[in-house]
């Protein structure tokens, strides 16, 4: 599968339950990701992955980047379908597909940055522009 419109196609990887006041004033939590971040022409999906709904291998392929929203969640537990999003984000990681991740969103993708840099936190700390406590 190809995105053959020529159009940006992005998803949101919604990651909580709409509230009743965002349901009733943005029809839910895609529909502010979308008017902030949406342009012209832009298509724009919504999986709901809290729910255990991800996209398929093929899906993925569609799109031009991925936006991870907040949680009520920890986005370090065990929950099956944090897992399956770290496993995804993995995925999008290896693909060099853009994703976005908002606070639990952020933290999820980190983690990944973790598992598949094992010394950032060392390498960070090296960094030519890193300043410790001390500020050298």
């Amino acid at each position: 599968m190809e995105n053959l419109s020529g159009m940006k196609r992005f998803a949101v990887l919604l990651c909580a339950e709409d509230s009743d006041y965002v349901k009733k004033k943005y029809g839910g939590y895609f529909g502010v990701f979308v008017r902030m971040l949406a342009e012209d022409g832009e298509i724009w999906d919504v999986y709901r992955v809290c729910n255990g709904h991800f996209p398929s291998d093929e899906e993925i392929e569609l799109y031009d980047g991925f936006v991870i929203t907040g949680s009520c969640n920890d986005a370090h537990g065990n929950d099956v379908w944090i897992c399956k999003l770290l496993v995804l984000l993995n995925k999008l990681d290896s693909l060099n597909k853009k994703v976005l991740g908002i606070c639990f969103g952020h933290q999820a993708k980190f983690q990944i940055c973790i598992i598949c840099v094992p010394n950032i936190l060392e390498t960070c700390r090296l960094h030519p522009n890193h300043k410790d406590e001390n500020g050298s």
